[in-house]
């Protein structure tokens, strides 16, 4: 699908994922604690709450990995179809597009079985298959720039760099669970999505009397410099959006007051978890405990 609708599909079905996931991030403040004061039983949880975020938002059913199956069934069957346009091969590049889609699809496969088979899923499989998918995008990109214009391959280098950078914070948030690496991974997806979009236009205008149409034509040095400039727009354009989003969804996060014993108070914040002490327990397990 070399055409401008195939990029705009592709890219609105990343801002979509790129934005979830960057709330889910967000969102995700009270579990982000320093492990090593955490009992092991808490972080057990709380790896298990973030497994739930991540493979589910609608209650009894794992969307996320039916929204993954659904998209790349209609990227592959578009893509199938723009392949075979007279029952021929025709577009070989559009066997490509549908490779990239199915191993997406296997990516959302994956979360419906992590979400009905936890117990059988090691822990990260997620986050594994998700690197495995932008890593094959990435390489599927690299191998088709090999005799396209130097618009084709500048535009699609940066969209490159894009994916081998989600792909290894992917790797890192195996080891890593924690909500920055989530954060990145959310606004690297919406970077991806936005120059997919952004691709679309420059390569294949569908509005060439409203905005100006980028061609090989242009001098070099000019439609680099223009691509380039256009990207860091992106970029910072997406970082702003999500500093806004930081700034209004965890402002509402108010700090409990606690009280002293000497009447003055103090603040607690969700980064670290008060201390309990034997008082606090039930009599009858205090004084069990005492006995002992």
């Amino acid at each position: 699908m070399s055409q401008f609708a195939g990029y705009l599909f592709a890219g609105i079905a990343f801002l979509l994922f790129g934005l979830k996931w960057s709330l889910e991030a967000i969102r995700e403040r009270k579990l982000d604690k320093n492990t090593t004061d955490i009992d092991p039983a808490v972080e057990n949880r709380n790896r298990a709450m973030r497994r739930k975020l991540l493979c589910c938002r609608i209650k009894g059913l794992p969307a996320e990995g039916i929204m993954k199956i659904t998209i790349t069934g209609f990227g592959i069957g578009g893509s199938l179809i723009a392949a075979y346009p007279n029952g021929q091969l025709q577009n070989m590049s559009d066997i490509l597009y549908a490779t990239v889609y199915l191993y997406f699809g296997i990516l959302g496969l994956v979360d419906v079985l992590v979400f009905y088979c936890p117990q059988s899923m090691p822990f990260g499989i997620e986050s594994f298959a998700m690197a495995l998918s932008f890593l094959v995008e990435g390489l599927m990109f690299h191998l088709h720039l090999t005799h396209q214009s130097f618009m084709m391959q500048h535009v699609h280098i940066l969209l490159i760099y894009t994916v081998y950078s989600t792909a290894f914070i992917s790797l890192i948030e195996i080891i890593y669970p924690q909500t920055i690496t989530k954060f990145i991974r959310g606004f690297l997806t919406l970077v991806h999505g936005s120059w997919y979009v952004q691709s679309g236009f420059i390569l294949h205008n569908p509005l060439p009397s409203v905005s100006p149409t980028w061609t090989s034509s242009y001098d070099y040095n000019n439609a680099l410099v223009g691509i380039s400039l256009t990207f860091a727009w992106h970029v910072a354009t997406v970082f702003v959006i999500l500093l806004i989003l930081l700034t209004v969804l965890r402002r509402n996060y108010k700090e409990p007051i606690i009280t002293i014993g000497n009447g003055s108070t103090q603040n607690q914040t969700f980064e670290t978890q008060p201390t309990i002490s034997p008082l606090s327990y039930p009599k009858s397990n205090y004084c069990h405990d005492q006995d002992v």
